[in-house]
């Protein structure tokens, strides 16, 4: 008899231990599947592995071609002669860049008809519209008829205003050519004139940059405005100016324009003629 109960404990001890071994085996194996479901991401780190480490550096670009209190990228102007002189396509800003080819409209722009500008001459400019990825504003300007147009101009007081990116990716959009405007006025202005129209290399050096300026921005042709005095020098390098301007630009932009504003007169005097005569008709030549 107690032979029996030696035999049945052994039996039960048996058994205890072989249900607390399956017990091991399912908790063991059950925490390998949890692993193999864990994400990698939480796994320890081996501090062997390789990491790859993101720098901002700050941009080579001037400050001017950010927004001082978004930080964000922005069309902009040239405010003097050196700044045009010493403009490089090196260091131009590729957010300026219109990405928008001209579409093809009818009639074409070439064709006999007379044709419709408008210059859009807002505050100064580079309001809203200076913003290359689009602005916070409710009520910026736009402008919605660009079927009846021809040219848009852009305009500023800046010496030489370069045309928002998205005004000409929209004008683009519907077939119609973009200016920029190349303008002096006052005191200053006649200081400048008579600067780069003091010769041909010096004209010619400026009209070089103008062309350069458009065809990197992908815009087409310039309104040039000179609306101060010039002196005899001037007035007689100012229709070569012109010519040597608009030849470049046909050459390198296809379907470009060259505009002149109506302002000075063959003797150098600042005197609106709201028509072609023989007193201004000199700069068509």
């Amino acid at each position: 008899m107690e032979n029996e109960r030696v035999d049945e404990a052994t039996r039960r001890r048996k058994s205890g231990e072989s249900e607390g071994d399956e017990v091991n085996s399912d908790r063991k194996r059950l925490k390998t599947e949890n692993d193999s479901g864990r994400s990698c991401l939480d796994q320890p780190m081996d501090l062997r592995s390789v990491y790859e480490v993101v720098k901002y550096e700050p941009s080579h670009l001037p400050a001017k071609y950010y927004d001082t209190d978004t930080t964000e990228p922005v069309s902009y102007s040239l405010k003097s002669l050196d700044e045009l002189l010493s403009w490089k396509r090196s260091e131009a800003h590729p957010f300026n860049v219109a990405t928008v080819p001209l579409a093809s409209r009818q009639p074409a722009l070439t064709s006999g008809q007379r044709k419709t500008l408008v210059s859009h001459d807002m505050m100064g400019g580079y309001l809203d519209d200076r913003f290359v990825q689009g602005a916070e504003s409710e009520t910026p300007y736009a402008f919605y008829h660009w079927q009846y147009i021809d040219i848009f101009n852009y305009f500023s007081h800046n010496m030489v205003t370069v045309p928002p990116v998205v005004w000409t990716n929209a004008a683009h959009r519907h077939g119609v050519l973009v200016l920029g405007t190349f303008i002096t006025e006052w005191t200053d202005g006649g200081k400048m004139c008579e600067v780069f129209l003091a010769e041909e290399e010096s004209y010619r050096a400026a009209a070089d940059k103008l062309v350069q300026i458009a065809h990197c921005y992908g815009f087409d042709g310039w309104l040039i405005n000179i609306e101060n005095p010039l002196s005899a020098n001037a007035v007689k390098n100012t229709p070569l100016f012109l010519r040597y301007l608009t030849d470049q630009m046909h050459e390198r932009v296809a379907r470009s324009r060259v505009l002149w504003y109506d302002s000075v007169l063959e003797n150098g005097d600042l005197r609106w003629q709201n028509e072609l005569n023989n007193r201004n008709r000199q700069e068509m030549l």
